[in-house]
C-alpha cells in the first residue's frame, strides 16, 4: 500500500465492498464490473 493511504471494508447484507482512502485532488471511484451487462 501507498504511505499515507488507508485501506477499509464496509459489509453490507449482501457482500463487503473494499475501498482505499488517501492523496489529494477530486474524489475518483473505479468500479469493477461485467463489460456484457
Amino acid at each position: 500500500m501507498f504511505e499515507g493511504f488507508e485501506q477499509q471494508q464496509i459489509k453490507t447484507s449482501g457482500t463487503t465492498i473494499n475501498l482505499v482512502k488517501g492523496g489529494s485532488g477530486p474524489p475518483l471511484l473505479l468500479l469493477h464490473g461485467y463489460p456484457q451487462t
